[in-house]
């Protein structure tokens, strides 16, 4: 397993087959995804999982952690939620947020986030701000 920054092309691609099949390319792109860092992890040279990485000051919010369908509960989301958890803490961030889909809150919990009070809908699903606070 090897985790590294992915073509852009890619993680789109991603993204659309595992979050939105029924929607475009387009609709997966972000408005800021040019400011983002995309990481991959790969297996045998093959993209199996996505996220993008975003600073903001002295905090990093992570958007659209992708597994392909296919290779899900393999560890991959977990080995970049790991990726993550260990970059924050090399470089002394203060926080990791996320938007979660409400479904997927109990697997964001295995790593110490814990919800906010801040939820929200957005495309049909229901969302709640979740972070990780690090002591400074």
């Amino acid at each position: 397993m090897i985790i590294s920054e992915a073509p852009y092309e890619e993680v789109l691609a991603m993204r659309q087959q595992v979050m939105y099949p029924d929607k475009s390319i387009e609709f997966v792109k972000l408005p800021d995804d040019d400011m983002g860092l995309h990481i991959g992890v790969y297996e045998n040279e093959e993209l199996m999982s996505v996220m993008s990485v975003f600073l903001h000051g002295r905090e990093v919010q992570f958007r659209k952690l992708a597994t392909r369908t296919d290779m899900q509960r393999k560890g991959y989301a977990s080995a970049l939620m790991q990726w993550l958890t260990d970059y924050a803490n090399d470089m002394k961030f203060d926080r990791l947020w996320c938007n979660a889909r409400t479904n997927a809150t109990g697997f964001y919990k295995k790593f110490g986030y814990k919800e906010t009070d801040k939820s929200f809908v957005q495309n049909g699903y229901d969302y709640i701000i979740m972070e990780k606070t690090f002591n400074p």
